[in-house]
């Protein structure tokens, strides 16, 4: 296949006064994936294209609703799970992609059997790393019950809640509840809890918390505060307003003729495995791979050397498949 290197960005007014931003690069001629991030409100990280194989894929990526370069930045009014599968299904036809894989980790799973829910006959195959079904228990165990084995970083995550809110969680119910208020004033208070959520999140999806293995952050401590908030308010809304989702387990007939090839850390403190596992279990053609001594992190030398194998058998099962107009 001869390869046309092809590097193009833009904005996507999707409606409802958002607007997100995208970005397309590698191989024109390839079939196309779209890249599906976490949070919500995580944002784009163009390394993840790098887990790919540019020569074999057409990469999109866009900041969903809310964060990242999309605008209204933090919006929650319009901003729900049918209003991200919206936005997927936006961009594919804005850029002329007939059919195309999906690629997701964390949330960006949940988004992508959404879509695949919604739209089967658009999805070509599926590349999915650290599976989140977003049932009630899953939500409490990142919440809650995670406390059993990490006691200390839930403690100091509670602390960084009643100090903002005035009142200690109790339950996962009330960490919702008391965050809501503090993380909505974008002031000192909500950037001082949003970093302490996106701490909690960020050392519960390690296991190897050597400071040498972190990924490389060029971002300034204005942007690494915008990036906390978004996170840690786009989550909070998804977790009290939007979730659970109408079960996704059982649409997976809809798109189970599909490749799917699955990823998850073993020790997983984010989304445990069994997840992953019920995943495989209800989908005929996934493949589950669990990396043993690896936890949620994308970068995780044993997971992203995971993802970049699944990567190559999920284009050698799609095929001669190309990119329809």
């Amino acid at each position: 296949m001869e390869m046309e290197e092809r590097f193009e960005d833009g904005m996507l007014d999707v409606g409802d006064g958002h607007t997100i931003y995208w970005r397309s690069q590698g191989n024109a001629q390839a079939p196309a994936i779209v890249i599906l991030h976490g949070g919500p409100g995580g944002a784009m990280n163009p390394q993840w294209a790098g887990l790919l194989d540019a020569q074999q894929w057409r990469i999109v990526l866009f900041d969903q609703r809310g964060c990242g370069k999309s605008t209204p930045f933090g919006e929650l009014r319009n901003n729900g799970l049918a209003d991200l599968v919206g936005d997927i299904e936006a961009l594919r036809e804005h850029l002329g992609i007939g059919q195309w894989a999906v690629f997701g980790g964390s949330w960006g799973t949940t988004l992508a059997l959404a879509y695949a829910a919604a739209h089967p006959s658009r999805c070509l195959g599926f590349l999915l790393r650290g599976i989140y079904l977003a049932r009630g228990e899953d939500t409490d165990w990142f919440l809650w019950d995670v406390r059993r084995v990490y006691p200390d970083v839930h403690a100091s995550f509670l602390d960084a809640i009643e100090q903002a809110a005035g009142r200690r969680p109790a339950c996962a119910r009330e960490v919702l509840e008391f965050s809501g208020v503090p993380l909505s004033r974008f002031d000192a208070a909500s950037t001082a809890l949003a970093r302490a959520w996106r701490d909690y999140e960020s050392t519960l999806s390690r296991v190897n918390h050597d400071t040498q293995a972190e990924e490389s952050d060029a971002r300034t401590e204005e942007e690494s505060s915008r990036a906390a908030i978004a996170m840690a308010l786009l989550e909070r809304h998804y977790m009290a307003d939007e979730l659970p989702p109408p079960a996704l387990l059982p649409a997976v007939p809809r798109f189970a003729h599909l490749p799917c090839q699955i990823v998850h850390g073993r020790f997983d403190m984010v989304c445990p495995v069994d997840q992953a596992k019920a995943l495989a279990d209800a989908w005929p053609r996934a493949n589950l791979l669990i990396v043993d001594a690896a936890g949620h992190w994308t970068f995780d030398p044993g997971v992203a050397a995971a993802v970049r194998e699944a990567g190559k058998r999920l284009r050698t099962e799609m095929g001669s498949a190309q990119p329809a107009a």
